[in-house]
Formats: C-alpha cells, structure tokens, sequence
C-alpha cells in the first residue's frame, strides 16, 4: 500500500537551488528519508488512537517500503503487504468479499485483548465438536463457555424464519428441547467497513511539522561540506 503526501515549496525548492550540485541532492534525499521514517516511527501511536485496539503486528506495519538518493528525490512510506491487505480497508472504507470460508464473527465466546478470536481456538472447537463434542475443564474456562453443553459445528437447518450460517454452536436445554447459541459463526456475506485511519492526512501533518527542520540542517550540512 502506497501513500502519497506532498512536501509543500519541495518542487520551487529543487529550482532555486538546481546550480549547488549533487550536494544540495543529496541533502534533500537525506532530509526526505529521516522525514519519511519520522512518519513510520509515528504510525504505532496513531493507530492506537483511531482504532480499537490494533495488534502489535498491526502496529508494526508502517515501514519506509522506497528511501530516495540522490537521483530519485522520493521516500516511499506505507504498510508491508501482510497488513495492507486488511488496512487498506480501514483507511479507505469498501467491502471485502468472504472467502470460501466465509467470514469469522465471534458471538457468545471470550475474545483476546485486542477483541479477535484467540489463534488457534477454531480449530480446537471444530475436533471437540466433531468428536467429544464436551469441552474440557481448562478449554471451558479459557473461553467462558460451559464444559456441560454438547458443541455443534456445522450448517444448521433454519427454523421459524431464522436463517442459521454455518458455524461453531452450543447447545443448551430449554424445557423439553435444544436450542443452539452460537459462539463462533461463518456466514457467506460481503462485509463492509467506513474510513477510519486517514492515513494520509496524518502523515502530511507530520511531514509538514518534520520536514522543514530537516532539510534546513541538511542543506547546512551539506553547504558547509561543500566549501
């Protein structure tokens, strides 16, 4: 995922001193790369404060994917593929098609501290369901869900209306009969998700704030080493 921001007076900026050489050149990539890691290092703190609870693998997603020189005045910062794939939505809002699988929605079962499914925990429902069908003392208290139901997993038929997606269920004794609760649900439906990391108004106001302070100390730099 590519952000483009633009450096306000960068381009009168490159004419009035295009006569100083390939100092002034690299002085100008010099400033841009310590502009663009300034934005990176900020994003951690950004995300905290617009989203619920990012992951630190989430967290640690903004990178300087492009670092200029001297012949290409241009610093390329953005997420790593791994987590533009979801962030990109987050940032520009859209609808993400399900998978075969369709999507994951927990319901009635504890969630991590950054309120996803525990890693892993399908998995393990889906055998116990398929096999001994009860959780066990420690699974039961992990994910607050009682070691005295029966698990279901699979496309329940729908009643009185009520469509049941395939998914994950627990089922409790109501009177004389069952009824299913579910914990984990996969319904074959697109999701959709509003503008919520404006990404790139963030990092121009940090470009804004950081740029100037480091090319001026850059071309100082750079004019002194030249004489």
């Amino acid at each position: 995922m590519r952000i483009e921001v633009s450096t306000k007076g960068l381009a009168e900026t490159r004419a009035r001193l295009a006569g100083y050489g390939k100092q002034i050149a690299y002085a100008a990539s010099r400033a841009l790369n310590a502009t663009g890691k300034a934005v990176a290092d900020a994003m951690p703190a950004e995300m905290q404060r617009a989203l619920d609870r990012p992951t630190p693998f989430t967290q640690r997603g903004v990178r300087v994917l492009r670092y200029a020189n001297k012949a290409r005045l241009e610093t390329v910062v953005g997420f790593m593929d791994a987590q533009a794939k979801y962030m990109s939505l987050q940032i520009a809002g859209g609808i993400r098609q399900p998978g075969r699988g369709g999507l994951r929605l927990p319901a009635a079962i504890n969630r991590n501290e950054f309120g996803n499914i525990p890693r892993g925990l399908i998995a393990q429902l889906v055998a116990v369901a398929n096999k001994e069908r009860k959780l066990s003392k420690v699974k039961s208290r992990r994910i607050a869900v009682s070691n005295k139901v029966e698990l279901f997993y699979g496309d329940p038929v729908d009643q009185g209306g009520i469509k049941f997606p395939r998914g994950i269920y627990k089922r409790v004794e109501i009177g004389a009969r069952h009824q299913l609760i579910p914990l984990i649900v996969f319904p074959v439906i697109a999701a959709k998700y509003k503008k919520r990391f404006d990404f790139p108004a963030i990092a121009e106001r940090i470009v804004n704030r950081v740029w100037p302070a480091q090319f001026g100390a850059a071309i100082e730099q750079a004019l002194r080493s030249a004489k």
